[in-house]
């Protein structure tokens, strides 16, 4: 039962998904009972505008990102990344095979990287 029904005929409004959504989002403890149930309801009403996995993200086709980058320019491609940990490999792995299944990445052979930069993981603070 795939809940990552935005983009499917099942639609944004799937009820699963719906229930996904509203479990997903973090309401406040300072809201009282009455507000926690209509701020819940409104995104019950929008859960259109909510994407659960960036598989449900729609691709817009209105702009493109070119990087201005002169034709000799010559980048580093010697590899000078630190092992990742196990909990950073836990989370980044798994991203990123999302990335490559909404065909936002794609794997490349070696002749056509352009340049190697290494990854930094930060935690957020709140």
């Amino acid at each position: 039962n795939d809940i990552f029904t935005r983009l499917t005929t099942r639609g944004p409004f799937y009820q699963p998904r719906v229930d996904a959504i509203v479990e997903a989002v973090r309401f406040g403890s300072h809201l009282n009972q009455e507000q926690s149930l209509q701020v819940r309801e409104l995104v019950k009403e929008f859960a259109d505008v909510f994407a659960l996995s960036i598989r449900e993200v729609k691709p817009v086709n209105f702009i493109k990102f070119r990087l201005q980058i002169p034709q000799d320019a010559v980048f580093s491609k010697k590899v000078q990344q630190r092992p990742l940990t196990k909990p950073q490999r836990e989370y980044l792995f798994p991203v990123l095979d999302d990335m490559r299944r909404a065909g936002i990445t794609r794997f490349i052979s070696s002749d056509e990287v352009k340049a190697v930069a290494s990854t930094v993981l930060v935690q957020k603070t709140h």
